[in-house]
């Protein structure tokens, strides 16, 4: 009878064992699945603002170079004016504006990406600006870098 009793005593502790083993591989499981999927939040997030940021210097460039864009003046802008619309091969939308905010001219972009395969449905984006000014001249614009 004794032989028989140690005999359940074992197995019970071996599906114990087994059970806490278990539990600590669904959990190291759970934690590389949260981390590759911060990951990949992480990189849509840089790809998605270096994105804006460079539709915004392409923008800026042509302000500064003069010409065409540099004619503009507040008064003749009344509102938003698109310079670009674009996607990139990898799916990111992109759209630059330009607009006049107390004085100065205004260059945004706002790049944003359709969730693909990912459990949250909802779209993901990114918007810079950058303040230029009109130059002493009145020909070109001078930039005075990134706003927040």
């Amino acid at each position: 009878m004794r032989q028989l009793d140690e005999r359940g005593v074992s197995s019970v502790l071996g599906i114990v064992m087994l059970g806490v083993m278990m539990l600590g591989a669904a959990g190291l499981f759970y934690a590389v699945r949260n981390d590759a999927v911060s990951s990949q939040r992480y990189e849509d997030e840089v790809r998605l603002r270096l994105t804006a940021k460079s539709a915004v210097e392409r923008a800026a460039v042509q302000f500064e170079r003069g010409g065409a864009y540099a004619q503009a003046d507040e008064s003749a802008w009344k509102e938003k004016r698109v310079l670009s619309d674009e996607t990139t091969e990898d799916g990111v939308d992109c759209r630059a504006v330009a607009y006049f905010e107390a004085g100065e001219l205004i260059v945004s972009a706002t790049s944003s990406i359709e969730p693909k395969g990912r459990r949250l449905s909802t779209k993901e984006y990114q918007r810079v600006r950058a303040h230029l000014r009109k130059s002493e001249g009145g020909d070109h614009y001078v930039w005075l870098g990134w706003t927040p």
